[in-house]
Order: structure tokens, then C-alpha cells, then sequence
């Protein structure tokens, strides 16, 4: 991939000068960078150029550096989309409103998959490998169609992606024995989830990890109603009167049995799954995402697969994100089926209800 050598040279040129003023005020923006998203998620994306999206989105607050830092991402986005979409890949790249994050923000912010040997030793113990269901599924399925899906959320400024895998997975596991759908709360987890079990808030999780929490300490998760999203991290504040759910267990798929996957989706629900999301996976508009970047890092993100299906003979993951419903095809992506792409049949799990 070319791109122009001056607008390559950019985010150097200006990272290099920003490094002068420091590091800290250039890339954590968590205030500057979350709310530009969120004031853009509730609304079409409209603006042609940075001087529009600055004047639209942009922060008084940010320093000339910063500014000359996020147009250069800008500009950059701007070439990925074009090139992108002019080699008719299958799937479709659009200017939106994380047009502007740096690499840096982007991983600090959006993703949050994080591992740990103390996770590890919790979640141990009540990690059930999946017994592949025997009955016969189906050649597409989709819990949304079902009514076993709550509607997409925003993870904002906050590595807490990990927190909505893990709700996404027990509402649509509670949806299907129950025929109830819960809203479950990820600030619930974000607040009480302990570093015991590799649980760090907006600083990282793992959705094994969230699973053995609720199981075996708290008993129960929240519902979204009594539990609010805040952004931050806080001080817990679970109520066991508003538990909304609880599970006895969760269960893992052997890594790329992607076979296996489709059985547990269209018999008992939904897949927490790791994925690894390069940035370009911000820009994504529609079509089945196969960006052959998306094979050369290991999983960062969590998310909720939701079904499967198939598209000029070529099938699918369905997948729901944490990006917000302006983002994508509604708040979903579409991977690849059948080749692990992006990694994601490698850490794929789900609750016992």
C-alpha cells in the first residue's frame, strides 16, 4: 500500500514536535478523544474535510500539536478509505467520527483484551472445554432476528470491551432458556470486577476472567437499568436486589474450530470472542471485512458473535461491536468464515445458564 510520501511523513513530523511539549498531552486525551466519538455516534457523519470535522468535533482545549497531530490521522484515513474502496475488496471503508484517533488512542480507548496469570489461576478452575452440539444447524442464523440481542452499546473512552462481550453473551444465553432478553450492566463489572481475577476496568479484562467473577464472588451481574454506564471506573456498587442474571459456568471452543462455533451459535446462543482489530477496523463501513492486516497481530479486542451466514457463496461471521450503532452496518461487522480471520475462532467462550 503507497501512500504520498509528504502525507506519510506527516505523523512523524508533527509526533516529533509534539514529543517537545510531551507525550501525555498529545496522545491520552480520554476527555478530548471520548466525547468527540460520542457527540458523533448520536448523528450522521457529515463533515468533507478536517477544517469541518475540528469545527464540528474537534476540542477547544487541544493544542496546536494535538490538533496538527489528529489532522495528519485525518488525511491518512482519508487515503486508506479511497484506496481501499478503490480496489473493490468486498467490503467498504468511510470517513466517521474516529477518523481522527491516533494509533495510540485507538488501543488506549477502543480495544481492552487483556490476559494475566492472575485471571488465569481464577478462571481455571471453571473452564469447561464445549461439547459440540450433535444436533443439525442450519446454513445461516442470526440471534438478532430471534430477539436475543440488546441493542448496540458504546464502550466510549474506556478499554472495557471485554465487560460488553461478557454481557452480550449471558443476555443472549439467558434470552434462549428463559425467553426473557435482560440488559445487563458492564459498568457493574468495569466497578467490581477485581485485578484478582484480571479485571482492570477501563484498563483491560478478558471475558473468561468476567465469566469465573460473576460465577464464583459476586453471584450474579446487574442490570444496565439499576447500573448505569459511566465511562470511568468507579466504586462498586452492586446490588444483589437488581441481579439480573447469574450463571453456573462458561464453556471455551477448542482454538479454529470454527465448526464447533456455528453449532453452539445456532443451538445455544451467543460467542464472546477475542478478535484482533487494526486500526483500519475503525474506518469500516460495510461488506465482509477482510483486511489482510487483520492476520498479522494477535487478538486485542473482544466482541459478541452473533450468528452467521453467507453472502455469494461465501459465508460469514456475524458480529456485534462495542463501537456504537453509527459505526459499521448498525454497530455490526461481517468477517470471513472457515480461515480464523482476524483471530477470531482462536478465544471464543460462553455461559452455563
Amino acid at each position: 500500500m503507497r501512500f504520498g510520501s509528504v502525507v506519510w511523513l506527516l505523523p512523524l513530523f508533527f509526533a516529533l514536535a509534539a514529543a517537545q511539549i510531551g507525550f501525555q498531552n498529545v496522545f491520552n486525551l480520554p476527555k478530548n478523544v471520548g466525547n468527540t466519538v460520542k457527540e458523533t455516534v448520536s448523528g450522521a457523519f457529515k463533515t468533507e474535510n478536517y477544517g469541518e470535522f475540528f469545527k464540528t468535533y474537534g476540542k477547544a482545549a487541544w493544542s496546536e500539536a494535538e490538533k496538527k497531530v489528529h489532522e495528519a490521522e485525518y488525511l491518512l484515513s482519508q487515503q486508506l478509505v479511497d484506496l481501499t474502496n478503490a480496489g473493490k475488496k468486498g467490503y467498504t471503508l468511510g470517513m466517521n467520527a474516529f477518523a481522527a484517533v491516533t494509533n495510540a488512542e485507538f488501543l488506549k480507548f477502543f480495544t481492552g483484551n487483556s490476559k494475566s496469570a492472575t485471571g488465569e489461576s481464577k478462571a481455571s478452575a471453571d473452564r469447561e472445554e464445549a461439547a459440540p452440539p450433535t444436533t443439525k444447524v442450519p446454513d445461516a442464523f442470526d440471534w438478532r432476528t430471534k430477539g436475543g440481542v440488546t441493542p448496540v452499546k458504546f464502550q466510549d473512552e474506556c478499554g472495557s470491551c471485554w465487560a460488553f462481550a461478557t454481557t452480550g453473551a449471558i443476555e443472549g444465553h439467558v434470552f434462549r432458556s428463559t425467553k426473557k432478553l435482560p440488559n445487563l450492566s458492564e459498568q457493574n463489572l468495569i466497578d467490581c470486577g477485581p485485578l484478582d481475577y484480571g479485571l482492570n476496568g477501563c484498563d483491560g479484562g478478558y471475558q473468561e476472567y468476567a465469566f469465573a467473577f460473576i460465577k464464583d464472588q459476586q453471584k450474579g451481574v446487574q442490570n444496565s437499568a439499576s447500573y448505569a454506564y459511566a465511562n470511568k471506573q468507579d466504586k462498586c456498587k452492586y446490588n444483589a436486589a437488581n441481579k439480573a442474571a447469574e450463571i453456573k459456568g462458561f464453556a471455551v471452543i477448542k482454538p479454529k474450530d470454527e465448526k464447533t462455533m456455528k453449532a453452539v451459535l445456532a443451538t445455544w446462543g451467543p460467542l464472546a470472542c477475542s478478535v484482533y482489530a487494526p486500526k483500519s477496523l475503525l474506518l469500516y463501513k460495510e461488506g465482509t471485512y477482510a483486511d489482510e492486516e487483520c492476520n498479522k497481530g494477535e487478538v486485542n479486542h473482544a466482541v459478541l458473535v452473533v450468528g452467521y451466514g453467507s453472502e455469494n457463496g461465501k459465508e460469514h461471521w456475524i458480529v456485534k461491536n462495542s463501537w456504537g450503532k453509527e459505526w459499521g452496518e448498525g454497530g455490526y461487522f461481517r468477517l470471513p468464515l472457515g480461515s480464523n480471520y482476524c483471530g477470531i475462532a482462536l478465544e471464543c467462550s460462553y455461559p452455563i445458564v
